[in-house]
């Protein structure tokens, strides 16, 4: 019997933690395109991402790095979550001026959600930097009134792990313009 409950325990536990895994979730990309230009753009311009304009933005603070992102990002002190999918899409900032992170964890669907932020982004103007292999990071560019939006999306395009913990990130920035046409000379 003392053999039996670990194993009872264990089957428990992965059970528990798989259920948690977005696999076939619509809206999961939809949230993360929002994301971007609602929260991210509007940080990348100098505005400060707080726990009082959180619930105007629809994310929830948290006291500190969720467990799971802490090896990867425990540099980006502040950290919220998206209230509509808060355990897929976590939001990070505070590391550096005009950076906002976007990390998507606990999905199997990182490939079909980083598709559909191509897509999205391609449609609004933004260009890709360079043209990339399918499974290398990607970075695609807008000029802003303000300088450049970049946008980089990183990460396995194939579910790591069954899909638990961090899985991807969208990196966006603004970018002086004098900064970023001397990086392209």
């Amino acid at each position: 019997m003392r053999l039996i409950a670990p194993f009872l325990a264990s089957l428990l536990i992965s059970t528990t933690a798989s259920a948690k895994v977005a696999s076939a979730d619509p809206d999961l990309a939809i949230a993360v395109i929002n994301a971007i230009p609602d929260i991210c753009f509007w940080t990348a311009r100098g505005h400060p991402l707080t726990a009082a304009n959180a619930t105007e933005l629809l994310l929830d603070p948290l006291p500190e790095t969720p467990p799971s992102l802490r090896a990867n990002f425990g540099n980006i002190p502040t950290w919220f979550r998206l209230k509509s999918k808060p355990e897929n899409v976590s939001i990070g900032v505070g590391d550096r001026p005009n950076a906002c992170h976007i990390i998507l964890a606990d999905t199997t669907q990182t490939r079909e959600v980083q598709d559909k932020v191509v897509t999205a982004l391609r449609a609004v103007g933004f260009a890709p930097i360079r043209e990339a292999p399918p499974l290398a990071d990607r970075i695609y560019v807008k000029q802003a009134p303000d300088g450049y939006m970049l946008v980089a999306i990183q990460g396995p395009l194939a579910p790591v792990q069954g899909g638990v913990g961090y899985q991807a990130v969208i990196d966006v920035n603004l970018m002086p313009k004098a900064m970023f046409e001397a990086l392209l000379k």
